[in-house]
């Protein structure tokens, strides 16, 4: 399969990419922890004190990264999931803590619900989105509502829209101390939305996570096999010892598979043209599938193989390990993506059969 992309996609991801390295730097990402991070979570429950790293995301905004990943009806590039899977692994290469995935989920959920001028606010940054991924029963959180103007809920009704204001969010502390918290409240009643988006966003989602964590992963195992080539044990740098060359390539082809099933299932998203099929959603679960279990290996392979400074505050692998558990955690971890491909295998047969 082809994945080649065009030139605005290419320029776009670079861009990203320049603006990330320039800017999300282990410098911002401690002073980032010193807001809010270990050992200061009960510091504050407003923006000033949130874990996001706010001049990117003005940046962000103001290179327009999240209007050109909105939907074509309302100015954007028309760059698809696979756009959007190559930007958030950009992201996910820096750990950078901005509310990118929201902003294009809300922007596509809001304008097919006919909320255009809404949809255009949040996709202009000009307000922030969080979008909450299930029933707002007690208990449930929601990614970046702390900070957000609008919360968007997607349901089996529609879609609920409420401002932030008419709600109280109560701030949690996620494993790896992003931006999070328990939204309580009244979202009003859902503006009626066909089903196949609702099951579109559900799966945007997934590859979003997917992506994210290619990008961590990515980032981990290229800055572990750089540590194996300075770190000196009995004479010699230890990646020149056979377990540990062996551990890292392992690496490599577990980055190699997250990359290839994110892809697959980013392509598989576009080609379906709205009405995702049993082909995407197999091939958003393989893709959740390597996400997980390859996530959790190249996790611990970093921390291991740079030995006791890999959990150590002052040195930043321990942010990559802490990024690839939580994005596991919201996966919902490698069985539950085997659960779902045995579904669709017994229901509909090898997917890959009317595969494109």
């Amino acid at each position: 399969m082809d994945f080649s992309v065009d030139d605005t996609t290419a320029e776009l991801t670079a861009l990203v990419r320049a603006m990330g390295e320039r800017l999300v730097t282990d410098e911002s990402l401690r002073e980032l922890d010193a807001r809010f991070g270990p050992g200061t979570e009960s510091g504050g429950g407003d923006r000033s004190t949130a874990r996001v790293h706010t001049r990117f995301w003005e940046e962000l905004v103001r290179a327009g990264v999240p209007a050109a990943l909105a939907p074509e009806s309302l100015g954007g590039a028309g760059l698809g999931v696979v756009g959007e899977a190559l930007v958030l692994r950009e992201l996910g290469r820096v750990l950078a803590p901005v509310p990118l995935s929201p902003a294009i989920r809300a922007s596509h959920l809001l304008a097919a619900a006919g909320l255009a001028d809404r949809a255009t606010t949040v996709a202009e940054g000009h307000q922030i989105a969080a979008v909450a991924d299930g029933p707002l029963r007690p208990g449930a959180e929601v990614d970046w509502a702390p900070v957000a103007d609008v919360i968007v809920l997607p349901s089996a009704e529609g879609v609920h829209v409420a401002d932030r204001a008419e709600l109280t969010v109560e701030r949690t502390v996620p494993v790896d101390f992003s931006c999070a918290g328990l939204v309580i409240g009244d979202l009003g009643p859902a503006v009626p939305l066909p089903s196949e988006i609702l099951d579109l966003d559900a799966l945007r989602r997934r590859v979003h996570l997917a992506a994210y964590q290619w990008g961590v992963v990515e980032a981990a195992l290229e800055r572990t096999a750089a540590y194996a080539t300075t770190r000196h044990q009995f004479g010699r740098p230890i990646g020149t010892f056979q377990a540990v060359a062996a551990r890292l390539a392992d690496g490599s082809i577990d980055v190699d598979a997250v990359r290839l099933t994110t892809l697959r299932a980013a392509y598989e998203l576009d080609a379906c043209r709205g009405t995702p099929g049993p082909t995407a959603r197999s091939a958003v679960a393989s893709a959740h599938f390597w996400a997980c279990d390859a996530g959790h290996r190249l996790a611990h392979t970093a921390v291991h193989v740079h030995g006791g400074v890999g959990l150590d505050r002052s040195e930043p692998v321990h942010r990559y390990f802490l990024a690839a558990k939580a994005a596991e955690f919201r996966l919902g971890g490698a069985t539950r993506q085997l659960l779902d491909l045995g579904d669709v295998l017994v229901t509909h047969g090898d997917p890959w059969d009317n595969s494109a």
